[in-house]
């Protein structure tokens, strides 16, 4: 009641209360501040005229209309806001009139000037305070300094006038105060802008901190004396999962994995000891997986005292998972895991220096034969499954400390670090053979294989790395020139034989250059007409430091390096081009038999070379016999048969050249007409000493007979083997009986008087 009676005349509170109406009704259409600073201004009149009791309803007032206004529904009002602005201006007002009683001495300007002074700053430092504490911004800034400065310059001005509406004064006096106030204001800002620029430099620097601390794209954490976390930055839950309530407070090495812990510890006392640190450790994630971090750090000095580390833990995963991988791809094969070339090497180089005087060290090099028949009838992802089963028959058959590498394709290599005698690595060739001597099972189909195996002893057979490998490799290339399926340990001997193969190789890449090679021809004869019938042409090398060299010397090398192609192609021209060079001198035409490789069978391009020789030497077709080895019929039997059946279609015939020795199927010859079956000698070399071989030779050729073929015998030495033959019904004979190779000028010479002597002699 004593407020309602000390205050009778509400007509000034009335329109004071309408002044904040049309404000908060209209606040975008006020510029500047200046009505609003109006009705805070009729507020501290009511102050002034009429006690803090006046005043508390235009607050209120001002107040419930800025929320309704601004927020709608209004069930959705920030109860919080609101009592905290009821409350700021309270705490303003109870300020400002604080300063009234101290001031009553004063004079009335200078009263005013005090009020609105404490009013508006305590209003500001209150309003900051909060955005501070529910926004986190900054308590000055410049932007919000300079609309500061104007709002207390438009108070002021409004201050004066509002004075001189109440006193009566001249222009003088008002001019006077405005430049005093100016001046005094001018002061006072200046002191409040030094303090807020060192408020603001200090603020500026914690949030720039704090921003390097929070967005930091690694882990930023502290820890106290003790290594329990004191702060983390958000990539820790980003990247590890624990939350801040989850981890603070709680020891660092808790979450470190157990390797590598003493070193991360040992890393964080030398940071507490003020030494800065660089490691890398594993860290377990909440899910319980591994992260391998990198961790910088160093010690957090407060006030010259060390009081805890910080540190910048970098995640690394990906790059290990990265480094992993390509020292695997660098240093173990793809396909079997094991390690590969350059691991080898660098093991076997380990080893060797390891080895001391008194021990030895050995080397097996392992090639499996007839690997290249499985990737090329199989494919090659059968090839790579049957390279992992041979792998793990390989390591389950050496001893515990032995080193199983890959080299590439189907080469392998062991070796064995310690071993006290040569005889020692030779129960393990014998273990390897017979584990793979099993069949494997790769897509319900049974496999067989079986491998050569090279062995050779470190200091006896070599000190260094390339001279073991190349030994070893010597080595196995001698079991494979024996049959494969079998080991082969080094010697001197085996030395000689590869330098003469390496003589042997080099001097071949320049024979057809060079003009080394030459033919000889060895007649056939028709045991129906007694005629020489055709001619079998047979290459022959001469070099000018390897002497005169047998074809059986140099052929497996040519066809082992691929210098056959052009070999068989240079003996495939210069046949024909005799043949036809004899028709034009006017002989007799004969049929030219030429000897084919398995490689040149396999050649794509076979068909369309033989076309063009027979093109640019202009030799008839069926002047022309293709000869080859019934084991070649296995060889890619679909692309075998379709070359043959190419080269039936240009008009040459075909004979199979040593029947009787190999591994055909009879089906081939069921189901293909070829023209001639030639046996091998070996069955006419045994005629009269083995009822079987006689036996043999009839079953041929009746054999051959029967399906419209007709039998030569090769190597016929003697008149009662070729009586036999005749007896048989054998339809032509090859061999010394008849001649031996001659070359082109010998032929020349002989054939006809052969001839002649046929009719009497045969």
């Amino acid at each position: 009641l004593g407020f309602f009676q000390s205050n009778k005349d509400w007509i000034s509170l009335i329109i004071i209360c309408l002044l904040i109406l049309i404000v908060d009704l209209f606040p975008t259409k006020l510029p500047n501040g200046f009505w609003y600073n109006g009705s805070t201004l009729g507020i501290l009149c009511l102050m002034y005229l009429k006690g803090i009791p006046a005043s508390t309803v235009p607050i209120i007032f001002s107040t419930l209309m800025f929320f309704l206004l601004a927020t709608k529904p209004f069930y959705r009002i920030n109860w919080y806001r609101l009592f905290s602005t009821l409350g700021m201006y309270f705490i303003s007002m109870v300020c400002a009139a604080t300063i009234l009683k101290f001031t009553t001495h004063l004079p009335l300007i200078i009263q005013i000037f005090c009020i609105t002074f404490v009013y508006e700053n305590v209003n500001l430092l209150v309003r900051t305070g909060i955005m501070k504490f529910v926004n986190n911004t900054p308590f000055f800034r410049e932007i919000a300094l300079k609309r500061v400065y104007g709002v207390q310059v438009s108070l002021l001005v409004l201050t004066l006038l509002l004075y001189h509406l109440v006193q009566s004064t001249n222009a003088i006096e008002l001019l006077i105060e405005v430049m005093i106030s100016a001046f005094l204001m001018l002061v006072i800002n200046f002191l409040i802008s030094a303090y807020n620029k060192h408020i603001y430099k200090i603020e500026e620097s914690k949030q720039r901190y704090q921003s390097l601390f929070d967005h930091n794209p690694d882990i930023v954490f502290t820890l106290d004396l003790s290594g329990k976390i004191t702060s983390i930055n958000p990539m820790f839950e980003k990247l590890l999962g624990y939350s801040p309530e989850s981890i603070l407070d709680v020891n660092l090495f808790e979450h470190v994995i157990s390797i590598g812990k003493q070193e991360a510890i040992h890393h964080i006392e030398q940071a507490l000891l003020g030494n800065p640190q660089q490691f890398t450790m594993g860290f377990l994630t909440k899910e319980g997986t591994s992260h391998d971090m990198f961790i910088t750090c160093g010690p957090t000095v407060v006030n010259d005292q060390i009081v805890g580390v910080y540190g910048i833990a970098k995640d690394i995963t990906e790059q290990k998972q990265a480094e992993q991988i390509i020292h695997r791809m660098a240093y173990f094969d793809e396909i079997t895991g094991l390690p590969n070339r350059s691991n080898f090497q660098e093991c076997m180089a380990e080893t060797l220096e390891k080895t001391s005087d008194n021990s030895l060290a050995g080397l097996m090099f392992l090639d499996l034969d007839k690997f290249k028949h499985v990737n090329d009838t199989l494919g090659h992802h059968t090839g790579d499954l049957l390279l992992v089963d041979v792998s793990k028959r390989i390591i389950h058959s050496v001893p515990e400390g032995s080193i199983v590498s890959r080299l590439g394709g189907d080469e392998f290599t062991i070796i064995f670090p310690k071993i006290s005698d040569t005889d020692e690595v030779i129960p393990v060739a014998d273990a390897i053979l017979q584990a793979l001597a099993e069949p494997f099972y790769l897509h319900n189909r049974e496999l067989y294989i079986t491998t050569s195996i090279g062995i050779c002893i470190y200091p006896e057979h070599g000190t260094d790395v390339e001279t073991l490998i190349k030994n070893a490799d010597a080595s196995m290339y001698r079991a494979k020139e024996s049959g494969g399926n079998t080991y082969s340990v080094y010697s001197k001997n085996i030395q000689e034989l590869n330098e003469a193969k390496h003589k042997i190789h080099s001097n071949l890449h320049k024979a057809i250059e060079r003009e080394e090679f030459y033919l000889h021809f060895q007649p056939k004869i028709d045991l129906t007409t007694d005629k020489i019938n055709g001619v079998e042409a047979l290459i022959r090398w001469e070099n000018q430091e390897l002497g005169p060299m047998s074809p059986v010397q140099f052929i497996p090398i040519a066809e082992e390096s691929s210098l056959i192609l052009p070999i068989g192609e240079w003996v495939l021209r210069s046949a024909c081009k005799q043949n036809k060079a004899w028709q034009d001198a006017g002989f007799p035409p004969i049929v030219m038999s030429v000897n084919l490789s398995s490689i040149q069978l396999q050649n794509e391009h076979l068909v369309r070379t033989i076309g063009q020789i027979l093109r640019e030497t202009e030799l008839a077709p069926q002047w022309l016999e293709i000869e080859i080895t019934e084991s070649m019929l296995l060889q890619n039997t679909q692309h075998t048969m379709r070359v043959l059946e190419e080269i039936k279609e240009l008009g040459i015939s075909i004979s199979i050249d040593d029947f009787g020795v190999g591994y055909s199927s009879l089906s081939y010859l069921k189901h293909f007409s070829f023209d001639y079956l030639k046996m091998d000698k070996s069955f006419i070399d045994n005629l009269n000493m083995s009822p079987k071989d006689e036996l043999i030779i009839s079953g041929i050729i009746k054999l051959a007979h029967s399906l419209n073929m007709k039998v030569i015998a090769e190597g016929v030495e003697s008149s009662e083997q070729l009586s036999y033959l005749r007896e048989q019904g054998c339809d032509g004979v090859q061999g010394y009986l008849i001649s031996k190779p001659l070359s082109a000028e010998d032929f020349i010479e002989r054939v006809w008087s052969l001839k002649n002597e046929r009719s009497h002699n045969i």
